[in-house]
């Protein structure tokens, strides 16, 4: 303890070093959390996006399907029945059962290529959120109804209340049906704004010329174990039939997570590297400055390793104390970062494929801040460990001598 107290004084003695090594902790810290803060913000709204939007936290589907995207290859009827048993038995789990295929989609105004998703209401809006992206009209509610993506929507120059076509080659051959658009919608996904129709399964199935669905979307409680309920599915269902979490069925969005993640953290590295080389050229100046009052402190009696341990207690109480500034100044900094947050202005239909939005906001949750503080100690540490052996290294008399 008295050690501590002599470090503690020592850091207010010579206070412009201090200062120095504190600004130096303080600037690295403080880019580190903003970044991270901005970083994690987009990780989770990506993630939200796709398991919010559109895919649920669990995807159901056959193998065959995966393998060969065609309707015949998804659940039958009875394979459906099965599964939508086995999500109910899982505690605060939900389905929604849908049918993809693709063809093309005509209005009295143009014509274009697009998948088509048969979704059922009800079950729909239990597992997704779409119905809160809606920017015109209402979430489906009967036959003969469709919703479009804005982007698609202005391409086939469409609005609510109009009519299209959808044209399909299924099982049973060529078939179109006729749909009045009633929701336009704004989902942050590229594949779902500018080329999906949505339509009620029951038509998509007539279309397809196939019962049952291709893929169900299970909905879970917040902070649910998704790992544990997939394990729970599996257990019930036939293992011909898939589960996937959400890095399975979305493997080039984990990649860019993964991938981003790593690079943050060599961002950190490098920072806490120049961070370091700062502090100790800073306490290795302080050292030779003060020879001569370390000299006396040797030959009063202190230990080489007691010295050597102040000098480390110092630089960690600067960088602790340029840490707590940074941290302060950054939590209101991401914490206005997550409240207005920041356009990606063109860069949005690059990233809208990966379901980045429009806007990022910030995040003040995250592992980042205990890391931080942690690269911030370390650094500390290491950074005073030549200096700290130079000065346990001195000869009382000789340092007393030379000043």
């Amino acid at each position: 303890m008295g050690m501590l107290k002599m470090a503690w004084r020592n850091l207010w003695r010579h206070r412009a070093r201090s200062f120095l090594m504190m600004g130096i902790v303080f600037v690295g810290s403080l880019v580190v959390i903003v970044l991270w803060g901005v970083t994690e913000g987009a990780f989770q709204s990506m993630i939200a996006t796709h398991v919010e939007v559109d895919q649920g936290a669990l995807t159901v589907v056959p193998g065959a399907y995966r393998e060969d995207p065609a309707p015949s290859h998804g659940l039958s009827a009875h394979a459906l029945e099965e599964v939508l048993i086995a999500v109910a038995a899982v505690d605060g789990a939900t389905a929604a059962p849908r049918l993809s295929l693709h063809g093309l989609v005509r209005s009295p105004y143009g014509a274009t290529g697009m998948a088509i998703r048969g979704v059922d209401p009800a079950r729909e809006q239990e597992v997704t959120r779409l119905e809160e992206r809606l920017h015109e009209g209402r979430f489906l509610q009967a036959s003969g109804e469709a919703m479009l993506g804005l982007r698609a929507a202005r391409s086939l120059d469409v609005r609510v209340g109009e009519r299209l076509v959808v044209n399909a080659q299924g099982e049973a051959g060529a078939r179109s049906q006729a749909f009045i658009v009633v929701g336009i919608y704004v989902a942050g996904l590229t594949s779902l704004d500018e080329s999906t129709v949505v339509v009620p399964l029951s038509e998509a199935r007539w279309l397809a010329g196939v019962e049952g669905a291709t893929t169900v979307a299970v909905g879970l409680a917040a902070r649910a174990d998704d790992n544990r309920a997939a394990a729970a599915l599996r257990q019930r269902l036939d293992p011909a039939i898939e589960v996937l979490t959400f890095d399975e069925a979305n493997p080039m969005v984990a990649g860019i997570i993964r991938g981003n993640v790593a690079e943050m953290v060599m961002i950190m590295i490098v920072l806490a590297l120049l961070a370091g080389f700062g502090v100790a050229n800073t306490v290795l100046f302080s050292v030779i400055e003060r020879r001569r009052e370390l000299g006396v402190m040797r030959s009063l009696g202190m230990s080489s390793r007691r010295l050597a341990r102040v000098v480390v207690a110092e630089s960690v109480f600067a960088s602790l104390l340029g840490f707590a500034v940074a941290a302060v100044v950054g939590y209101f900094l991401v914490s206005y970062l997550s409240y207005v947050g920041i356009s990606l202005g063109p860069l949005e239909t690059v990233y809208g494929e990966f379901g980045m939005p429009a806007r990022l906001y910030a995040s003040l949750e995250g592992w980042y801040w205990g890391a931080s503080l942690i690269v911030v100690v370390v650094t500390g540490v290491l950074a005073a460990w030549y200096p700290a052996r130079r000065a346990a290294g001195l000869q009382p008399v000789e340092a007393i001598r030379d000043h």
